[in-house]
């Protein structure tokens, strides 16, 4: 294949696309997407005024990106905000955001998604797509560069966009402005040979080094033998220069659209009455039940929408205490919300939605016991749903802890069920509000002393040694013995 390097004009930095595919590495044709100007947009500043991003670095407050206007008048990213206020005086410095910027570089990600199926969000505000599969159907090479800054513009983040058959070239020289199309690896080094070495992400010493031996570019590095390269300087730097001339291949993780499922229904005529409508609620929720086994996926929630003439739809959203994707327990609860729900007019259109998609985790698996019981956890859990789905989810109340030794003030009551905690020792379920006396002589002590020392910071401190014990009713209790009242012993709680 010939080789073919063209240079684009520059155009501001703003984000990086690139995307990864499992094809052999001398197939692979990568597109860097870089945005310079993502902390910028994120916080959705006029790029045409002299504002900046700062973030704290190093104990101290350090510019991160500045404007090309800010640059104009002598600002720099890694400037301290007084000295850029001394060079521009209507300088505008706001926080930067990081988690914005990772939800804005998510958000063109899915775009690119349309355009190719491997893309990376390895590199920060960039994007990697691997676009060799894809240039026959987007017409080629410029046609799928065109089509990706014209859906990523939309979103007002320009792009900078480099094209060469591995990644971190690609990433290097959009960092560095140069939108260049390379399609060949013969002609990679040449392409890159005149960068300064400065660009590579070097120590600070070892850039230091290399500049006093006269090595400014990356000619210099590669017309050296490789040998004493690696053993003055490091392997680091060898293994650097082989991913970019891509003679070591680089694994970078894809990024997926998380799953998502929408699906609506239109009906015949104005509906008033729920029996008339909830088939399609059940059609459906059979939808959505195949469409989460075919993923082999299960989800934590759904939501239906009651759609009406002239009037704000109805939403009815579950929250499901664990994993769940058996249909007729949705439709189950969702009959109970809309026979609680007057409509305030007749049903049109009905949606089913769902993002809280998760894997599906089996309730037990035995690989050689195939009489075993199976768990009845997950009916357990149905119960529960249906009883927050009718009596509302604030309504079921469960034994808890807090961060307190003494039992009287560890034990709560919460609305969400809580994790049991295998490192604590054993505790009743029935905790008596006012321990009762009791004599040593009528019980049987089942465990050796637990040592409960607390409270000595408010003025009710307990010294106490716990047993777990039976007594002649055979009943299983759980004893104290107060290290501050004369030794005597007292019940505190029932065991079931």
């Amino acid at each position: 294949m010939a080789a073919t390097a063209r240079a684009l004009s520059p155009t501001p930095p703003e984000r990086i696309g690139t995307l990864v595919k499992p094809n052999p590495a001398d197939s692979q044709l990568w597109l860097c997407a870089y945005f310079p100007d993502l902390a910028l947009t994120t916080l959705h500043l006029d790029l045409n005024q002299a504002v900046a991003s700062a973030m704290p670095h190093k104990g101290q407050t350090r510019l991160h990106t500045v404007s090309a206007p800010a640059r104009q008048a002598g600002v720099e990213p890694g400037m301290a905000p007084a000295a850029a206020l001394a060079l521009c005086p209507g300088l505008s410095i706001h926080n930067r955001d990081p988690f914005a910027e990772r939800l804005a570089l998510q958000q063109l990600a899915e775009i690119a998604l349309d355009f190719s199926p491997w893309v990376s969000l390895d590199q920060p505000d960039c994007l990697l797509l691997e676009i060799r599969s894809c240039l026959t159907l987007f017409g080629g090479i410029e046609r799928i560069q065109d089509k990706l800054r014209t859906a990523w513009q939309t979103t007002r983040h320009r792009p900078l966009i480099a094209i060469s058959p591995t990644p971190t070239a690609s990433n290097l020289l959009a960092r560095l402005s140069l939108e260049t199309i390379i399609t060949d690896r013969q002609a990679l080094r040449s392409a890159l040979g005149p960068l300064p070495i400065a660009a590579l992400a070097l120590d600070d010493k070892l850039l230091h080094r290399l500049l006093r031996t006269g090595i400014r570019q990356l000619t210099d590095l590669w017309r050296l033998p490789r040998d004493g390269l690696a053993k003055r300087y490091g392997a680091a730097l060898l293994q650097q220069l082989d991913r970019l001339a891509g003679q070591q291949i680089q694994i970078l993780q894809a990024f997926h659209r998380p799953p998502r499922f929408q699906a609506s229904r239109e009906m015949p005529i104005e509906l008033e009455r729920i029996e008339h409508f909830f088939p399609a609620i059940e059609q459906l929720a059979d939808e959505f039940a195949a469409f989460l086994k075919t993923r082999d996926a299960t989800t934590l929630g759904i939501t239906l929408e009651l759609l009406y003439h002239g009037r704000p739809a109805t939403c009815l959203a579950l929250d499901f205490r664990a994993g769940n994707r058996n249909p007729k327990h949705w439709c189950g609860l969702l009959s109970e919300k809309l026979e609680r729900s007057p409509l305030p007019a007749p049903v049109l259109a009905i949606t089913l939605l769902s993002a809280a998609i998760v894997p599906f985790q089996p309730e037990r698996f035995s690989l050689f016991d195939d009489h075993e019981k199976p768990d009845s956890d997950a009916e357990w859990q149905a119960v529960l749903d249906q009883l927050q789905a009718r009596l509302g989810h604030q309504a079921l109340k469960f034994p808890g802890t807090q961060a307190d030794h003494r039992p009287e003030r560890a034990m709560t009551v919460a609305p969400n069920q809580l994790t049991a905690n295998p490192d604590l020792a054993p505790r009743p379920l029935w905790l008596l509000t006012n321990p009762e006396p009791v004599q040593l002589s009528s019980l049987s002590l089942l465990s050796s002393a637990e040592r409960i020392e607390s409270g000595w910071w408010d003025d009710q401190s307990i010294r106490r040694n716990y047993h777990i014990a039976q007594d002649q009713r055979g009943r299983k209790l759980w004893v104290y013995r107060d290290l501050n009242a004369k030794q005597q012993w007292f019940v505190h709680g029932l065991f079931g």
